[in-house]
């Protein structure tokens, strides 16, 4: 039989440990038996939640006051029960919206099954994942992850390879003002924002950074030693602006010209968000590498880069890897949400969806002239633009008091991004929320 007192043993026997370095320490909390976190006479209140948090989890990030207890469809239902309009999808990231069903089955089913096996063993899951990949976009070669950043970490080393099988020099990688790529030392120096560098020490050298959609900046920064250019169609973070179909065709001329690589990052635009399975389809401008998470996943860990078929040669064997990259439930999850899409005629959904909010976005345009500016994004990625004075951070805080979670993008820019499976009448009610909210301003 399992020792009861096993986790309290284990907390003395440590308690004498950490003295030798830490000579004062007592502890505060005894140990205690572990509890299954995800039992219903377990949940916490929201308080006892924030404490714990406060005190062991490092405090990198600015929460607003809320903890979710569980969701369905577009919506999130607090500790107290309380109901609330999901328009951000932790970030574009539960694209079906929470508890969809056939993603549960699926996990479960896998689950039954094999969780993972490491990269070294083939694997069905995985490899139906890629073809199905590959199938939604152009022929290449799918390599698997868990996040965008290590997507665009691996998508960084193929344009280095690439420019350094060609000459010394080239490994000059062109990205941009206000991109964001993620918070690895890579993806954070191919991020074009200062506050994201700060504090960090020398950055990777070789990464120039140009303004969006200057097209004369960028073929000014464009020469010989440039391996790369990797750009967001729609930068995110960046205020959800949409790059300029002439610019994305100049950086594909420019990286045709030089022998260079043209990625680009769909790590928030993939998966159906902006009313095809990536944004670039809607520019009709073919990039060699193309990167991917968040709606991969429908809310599971899981990443991938999908590199053309000709330059899939150049990361051979044995120079890029991950442990956890395309584990059986990860690859599982992913398949099923792509076999959702397809089965339930979810891009065309989006396209309706996104013109029946964008109206009412205008309307609220209209009806208060003074405070929105613009209306900008595609499909369900939407920013809007508010008066350069307005910041948008307090305003996502008044919008939860509202019951509707929202985002931001940049200094005034609210950023909407809801299920693909959302509905007119939640549309409704979402937009009801939003013009009292902009009615107190």
């Amino acid at each position: 039989m399992p020792d009861e007192n096993a986790h309290q043993k284990t907390g003395q026997m440590n308690d004498e440990f950490i003295r030798e370095y830490y000579p004062d320490f007592e502890r505060t909390d005894k140990p205690q038996q572990v509890d299954l976190s995800y039992e219903p006479q377990r949940m916490m209140t929201f308080e006892e939640i924030r404490q714990l948090d406060e005190k062991y989890l490092l405090q990198n990030y600015a929460r607003m006051p809320v903890a979710f207890a569980y969701g369905s469809g577009e919506f999130l239902y607090d500790t107290e029960g309380r109901e609330y309009i999901d328009f951000l999808s932790g970030i574009a990231v539960t694209a079906l919206g929470h508890a969809q069903a056939d993603l549960i089955n699926a996990i479960h089913h896998q689950a039954d099954l094999v969780w993972h096996t490491s990269n070294l063993f083939y694997n069905q899951q995985q490899a139906m994942l890629a073809r199905a990949l590959v199938e939604i976009n152009f022929p290449g070669r799918v390599f698997l992850c868990n996040s965008g950043t290590e997507a665009n970490e691996a998508a960084l080393k193929l344009m280095r390879v690439h420019g350094q099988a060609r000459k010394a020099t080239k490994y000059k990688i062109i990205s941009l003002i206000d991109s964001f790529h993620g918070r690895t030392f890579g993806a954070m120096t191919l991020t074009g924002q200062e506050k994201i560098h700060g504090g960090f020490g020398p950055l990777l050298p070789g990464v120039v950074y140009v303004p969006a959609n200057d097209i004369s900046a960028l073929e000014a920064a464009v020469d010989e030693d440039v391996c790369g250019i990797i750009i967001e169609p729609i930068q995110g973070e960046g205020g959800v602006l949409p790059m300029e179909t002439a610019f994305l065709q100049k950086a594909r001329e420019l990286c045709d010209r030089y022998d260079a690589l043209l990625c680009f990052d769909e790590v928030q635009t993939g998966m159906g968000r902006t009313g095809a399975y990536f944004a670039y389809q809607n520019y009709g401008v073919l990039p060699d590498i193309l990167t991917m998470a968040k709606g991969l996943g429908g809310g599971f860990p899981i990443g991938a880069m999908l590199v053309a078929e000709k330059f899939a040669p150049e990361l051979a064997s044995g120079m890029h890897g991950s442990t956890f990259g395309g584990n059986h439930l990860g690859s599982a999850v992913a398949y099923e949400v792509i076999r959702f899409i397809e089965a339930h005629d979810t891009l065309n959904q989006v396209k309706k969806s996104a013109a029946y909010f964008r109206a009412g976005l205008q309307k609220l345009q209209a009806q208060f002239p003074d405070i929105v500016r613009e209306v900008r994004g595609m499909g369900l990625l939407v920013g809007l633009v508010l008066r350069d004075d307005i910041e948008a951070r307090p305003l996502v805080g008044k919008a939860l008091e509202e019951r509707l979670v929202i985002g931001r993008a940049g200094h005034n820019v609210l950023r909407f991004a809801p299920p693909l499976i959302v509905r007119e009448q939640t549309i409704d009610r979402a937009l009801e929320r939003l013009a009292r909210l902009l009615a107190t301003l």
